[in-house]
């Protein structure tokens, strides 16, 4: 289970500084599920509404979008940055969208949300209630099937296989690790929902950072303070020395390569049978 509760003021600002690459995959996911004007949407972890006001400007004064995360310094943010009044922010779970009513929603995406999702099958429940027959759901996650080669995965377990780490450290407790699906198992999950699988890929995203300990800042704002969970405590501040030690190893005069492997998929609620 992901604790909510390490999150602060301070990575929340860090994260809404820092998820420009997760910003640029949502805008990617919205170009595919073709969200048009005057559409409700509903944006399930929101975070601080970056890509939440992207969508706002594409569904005009017509539409609506409700944007809801369970970290309230991530909505405290949306809320203070929103400018659109067709638009809500609030604190609720995927698991319980019991405010919002059946076949009342157009559109639905989870951007770099899914894997923090405990209960999968439960969310995708309510996803397909809240929907429109014909209604989508859009999402992108990491791919589990490769999550050893992503570039954080593999710098991380490299340093704490190490010692004084490796005999304390589990390198599978890493809570994305744990909480993480392979496409299939996606499939699986869409198709047990209720859900018309329309397409899914995996897809290799590349982005360069300047120093290691912006990759460790945007690693540790972008899981909530969840990131170094599993390592004990007071071994913490040493690993991330330790984990931007190695990432400057990999510093060339273009920055530090960051390659991830993300799914990117759609599905559909089935239409009224006429």
């Amino acid at each position: 289970m992901p604790k909510y509760n390490l999150d602060s003021k301070e990575l929340a600002e860090k994260y809404d500084e820092l998820s420009e690459s997760q910003l640029d995959n949502g805008k990617k996911l919205i170009e595919r599920l073709g969200i048009a004007n005057g559409q409700s949407v509903l944006d399930i972890g929101a975070g601080t509404g970056r890509l939440a006001f992207h969508v706002l400007e594409q569904i005009g004064p017509r539409g609506r979008l409700i944007g809801i995360d369970p970290l309230p310094e991530r909505i405290s943010i949306a809320v203070k940055n929103n400018r659109f009044p067709n638009a809500h922010f609030q604190v609720a779970s995927a698991e319980d969208l019991s405010f919002i009513p059946s076949d009342s929603i157009d559109s639905v995406y989870l951007n770099a949300v899914f894997h923090w999702v405990p209960d999968k099958k439960k969310a995708l429940e309510e996803i397909q209630r809240v929907l429109k027959p014909g209604g989508k759901v859009a999402l992108t996650t990491g791919a589990r099937e490769l999550a050893h080669t992503a570039c954080f995965r593999v710098v991380t377990d490299h340093v704490l296989s190490r010692k004084p780490y490796s005999s304390v450290v589990k390198l599978d407790e890493y809570v994305t690790a744990r909480l993480g699906v392979t496409s299939t198992q996606l499939v699986e999950l869409l198709l047990e929902a209720g859900l018309n699988v329309a397409n899914i890929e995996i897809v290799s995203r590349r982005r360069r950072f300047s120093t290691g300990a912006q990759i460790v800042d945007f690693l540790e704002s972008s899981t909530f303070g969840n990131y170094l969970s599993h390592v004990p405590l007071e071994l913490r501040d040493q690993a991330r020395e330790d984990i931007v030690a190695e990432f400057e190893n990999r510093r060339t005069e273009d920055g530090i390569d960051f390659r991830t492997y993300t799914i990117f998929a759609i599905a559909e609620k089935k239409s009224s049978t006429p």
